[in-house]
């Protein structure tokens, strides 16, 4: 009759909080049914069965899709909760956030009469982070069934009189209320009681996450109950280090373990005793890092998914005292029939004298141009290069190309007349004569902890820095566009 219902389908313009939603506006109350594979029918058993068999294959640490992740999480915290779903069922997502944020509202306003929450400290350690637990816990609360406001102040703690400042002039002084000495309010049965409770300790729980036990805290008449709040501190564990769900651990093995094999036992935090063995064949090389899928620690908020634990091993070499000639005879024939790793070339880094490149500099006018650094360090990201123009810019690290001298034609030539130059010397000492290189055998010496630098000048030396730009200009900046 009229056109929907008063001011949009409600009458008055709809229900509280709910914004207005009008009679005839389409609401999908379906959607979240079908991202679970549910009918709207389904238990709240068969709700939960199917969000976690959605989450183990759609979770992101498994390959899944983050963003499908999270639609089937939101779908679970909705469906799963009777409450939620109750209203979307009437009035779909919208009537959902609408129904938090009213609640959300209400649940400040109502805080904000509570009394005090009660703080305390748990300790735990790895192993209530593997497998969850209950911890007694034990604080004190003040229980009261009489309130008596003051009659002087109201409650306020405070009375106001008024004071003359001279003829004419009065002002008004706050002041401690001396009827209630400033409490405004008291209770005249208030008593402190001992309380005894269990906390529920999830798995996967860090230091500094909290547990609420609401309404078990301060109970005082005309305020709701208050809460008792918990918060978690794990301890360090002297076997394994704790990342995030990861842990980790540091393995020393002996020479003939890491070459002919090793087998060890951890207690993993969940008391489950791992045996730990090296495979057919093979060799494991100091520092070398090795993973144990599925033997982390529970993810907190997640279901049935656990990190995993990294192992670091350490190669332990035969004391040097107690490995003789004898010993090293032994040994030495069967070593040198080995194969080992071809190694490692020296390669060389920016630098001061190091030839480069310039690329990916957008538009710029130097693009392509080479030249060598002539700076020991970068500063704020850029060193300092001559170009072969003789023009000094700084450039971005990201746009320098190292150029390998022996490359190029220039380090030909340079080759050749270093042969030219080593025949002059070889005339002036005689025909056929061949240079003699010094050489000189060294000893190593060990080195205890770290080692102590030394000074690239002497204490006191005046250092003399020449200005790299004579002409008194900095280098030009080369902008990374």
């Amino acid at each position: 009759m009229f056109g929907g219902g008063f001011f949009g389908g409600m009458p008055f313009g709809g229900m509280p909080g709910m914004g207005g939603m009008e009679d005839d506006e389409e609401v999908d109350t379906q959607k979240l049914y079908n991202v679970l594979g549910v009918g709207k029918d389904a238990s709240k058993s068969e709700i939960r069965k199917a969000y976690f068999k959605l989450a183990r294959q759609h979770h992101p640490d498994r390959g899944g899709d983050e963003e499908k992740f999270k639609e089937i999480q939101k779908a679970h915290e909705i469906l799963g909760d009777e409450h939620k779903r109750e209203i979307y069922d009437r009035m779909g997502l919208k009537g959902v956030e609408q129904a938090g944020n009213r609640s959300g509202t209400m649940s400040r306003r109502s805080r904000a009469a509570r009394p005090a929450d009660i703080e305390l400290s748990l300790d735990l350690d790895l192993s209530d982070v593997c497998n969850g637990s209950k911890r007694p816990v034990s604080f004190e609360i003040r229980q009261a069934t009489k309130k008596i406001v003051c009659s002087s102040c109201h409650g306020q703690g405070t009375t106001v009189r008024l004071v003359q400042m001279g003829p004419g002039m009065v002002m008004q002084a706050q002041q401690r209320c001396g009827n209630c000495g400033g409490k405004g309010i008291s209770y005249g049965d208030e008593k402190t009681v001992k309380v005894s409770k269990d906390a529920v300790i999830p798995k996967g729980i860090k230091s500094g996450d909290k547990i609420k036990l609401g309404g078990d805290g301060h109970s005082l008449p005309g305020m709701e109950p208050g809460d008792v709040v918990i918060i978690a501190r794990v301890s360090k564990d002297a076997t394994f280090e704790r990342l995030g769900a990861d842990l980790a651990i540091k393995k020393q093995l002996t020479l003939k373990e890491a070459l002919c094999g090793f087998s060890f036992k951890v207690k993993h935090p969940s008391g489950t005793f791992l045996t730990i063995k090296s495979q057919p064949g093979e060799i494991v090389t100091p520092g070398s890092l090795k993973k144990v899928n599925g033997w982390g620690l529970p993810q907190k908020g997640a279901y049935d998914v656990t990190g995993h634990l990294y192992i670091k091993f350490e190669v332990l070499f035969p004391v040097e005292e107690k490995f003789g000639e004898n010993e090293r005879k032994e040994i030495v024939g069967l070593l040198d029939k080995l194969e080992y790793p071809k190694e490692e070339e020296a390669k060389i880094t920016l630098g001061m004298g190091v030839h480069v490149k310039l690329a990916n500099l957008g538009a710029s006018e130097f693009n392509g141009s080479t030249g060598k650094i002539i700076s020991d360090s970068a500063k704020q990201g850029r060193w300092h290069v001559e170009l072969s123009s003789g023009k000094k810019v700084a450039v971005p690290e990201t746009c320098l190309k190292i150029e390998h001298r022996k490359n190029r034609k220039k380090a030909a030539k340079a080759a050749k007349a270093a042969e030219k130059r080593a025949a002059e010397l070889d005339a002036e000492e005689g025909d056929n004569a061949a240079l003699e290189l010094e050489e000189e055998v060294v000893k190593l010496q060990k080195v205890d902890g770290k080692p102590k630098r030394t000074p690239a000048a002497a204490a006191g030396h005046a250092a003399y820095d020449e200005d790299e730009d004579e002409g008194g200009g900095g280098p030009v900046q080369c902008q990374h566009m």
